[in-house]
């Protein structure tokens, strides 16, 4: 909704109560004004206080999806690491075959017996360090893993302190909504106490209410019902009357 949209709605609606109150009072028209001001105020303090809130909440919900894309990328480095052990498996699968073909060479020829021999030490070393760095590798996926296990039950937790936090966070802009269209209405009665009309109380047209479950919208009606105002009934307002909202 846009602000003059906004405006539009405001003004019809102070219209129609301007037009449907009775005639309040001047001698009450103060204390009501300052009545309804102390509540605009508490409700504005109020309002502060749960901007505050949703502020903080979003900052934890933030806070939250930064802990999620670390996780995220830890789990990309595991699975990094896993390809490259797949490939120091297949290193070591042919040179382990290279290692069998060579000693079958060796019973053929005792000319290159030496040389194969050496061949073989080098790889047999080779080996041995590939297997270290497999036993390496191996311990460091199952710590990679664990970490992984750990990780995702955190990040479970995390998720669902996230959707508690967005239903928090939806609840008081909701509420914050509430508070601000009350605002907007007891905004509405100080002016149209303000501009209500003069008139006279008729003895013979006062009556006895009829008693009523308790409600905020009885007790504002009640109230206004017994002043009458001093100026003439406007027949619309001006955009200067509504302009607090703007």
């Amino acid at each position: 909704m846009t602000k003059g949209n906004l405006n539009d709605l405001i003004r019809k609606e102070a219209n129609k109560e301007v037009e449907s109150q009775p005639s309040p009072s001047p001698k009450r028209s103060k204390e009501t004004n300052a009545t309804l001001q102390a509540k605009i105020n508490d409700l504005t303090a109020e309002l502060e206080k749960t901007k505050k809130n949703g502020q903080t909440l979003q900052e934890k919900v933030i806070s939250l999806e930064e802990e999620l894309k670390e996780n995220l990328e830890l789990s990309v480095r595991l699975q990094q690491l896993q390809q490259q052990t797949e490939q120091l498996e297949s290193v070591l699968s042919e040179k382990t075959t290279l290692v069998a073909k060579l000693s079958s060479q060796l019973s053929q020829s005792q000319t290159e017996l030496t040389e194969k021999k050496q061949l073989i030490e080098k790889l047999s070393s080779q080996l041995s360090q590939s297997q270290t760095e497999l036993t390496e590798k191996k311990q460091l996926i199952e710590k990679l893993s664990s970490q992984l296990s750990k990780t995702e039950i955190e990040l479970t937790e995390k998720k669902q302190l996230i959707e508690k936090l967005s239903s928090q966070l939806s609840k008081t802009e909701t509420e914050l909504t509430d508070k601000k269209q009350l605002i907007e209405k007891l905004y509405n009665q100080i002016k149209t106490l303000e501009n209500s009309p003069t008139a006279t109380p008729e003895p013979s047209a006062i009556t006895k209410p009829v008693p009523k479950k308790p409600s905020l919208y009885n007790f504002e009606m009640a109230t206004l019902a017994r002043y009458i105002a001093p100026n003439p009934t406007p027949t619309e307002l001006t955009d200067s009357d509504i302009g607090w909202f703007d």
